[in-house]
């Protein structure tokens, strides 16, 4: 399924309402790169946030297959950022946004941390706090589709 920007948009209000409506507006973003990214800054334009933080989660080869995961680039959070947001794309197996939380949680146990995705697959092993979607299928999102040329 090709996920298009106009459903993004319509989305990224979405998921920016359920989000102030059960937290209010966070503190930091945590982007999770790269699926995160195009979403992290739409949300921190959003509320105007300045405090964008990110980190490498690498488990996906080039033919779309999960490996092993690698997580790299773990930031320093600042102290006055108490309510913090992880965004990524989506939730597949969860390894993924499961070992992150548990670091961010673990580093700093006096802080809030909460996720966020589009996409959350329902036999994943965790669930986002936000969520939008539960995909039947692969997700090409448009930032994939509209960028990469397909080899043939």
């Amino acid at each position: 399924m090709v996920y298009a920007y106009s459903d993004f948009l319509g989305d990224m209000k979405e998921l920016r309402r359920q989000i102030e409506a059960k937290i209010g507006i966070p503190d930091a973003i945590v982007c999770i790169l790269r699926g995160g990214m195009t979403m992290s800054h739409m949300l921190a334009l959003a509320w105007n946030l300045r405090a964008v933080y990110a980190l490498n989660a690498i488990s996906y080869s080039d033919a779309n297959v999960q490996s092993s995961l690698i997580i790299e680039n773990m930031p320093a959070i600042k102290d006055e950022h108490q309510k913090i947001l992880i965004v990524d794309e989506i939730v597949d197996s969860g390894e993924t946004l499961e070992t992150i939380m548990q670091k961010f949680r673990s580093a700093y146990p006096q802080k809030s941390f909460y996720s966020s995705v589009i996409f959350q697959k329902p036999t994943a092993k965790v669930c986002a706090d936000f969520y939008l979607k539960q995909p039947a299928e692969w997700v090409d999102f448009f930032w994939e589709v509209d960028m990469l040329e397909k080899k043939s």
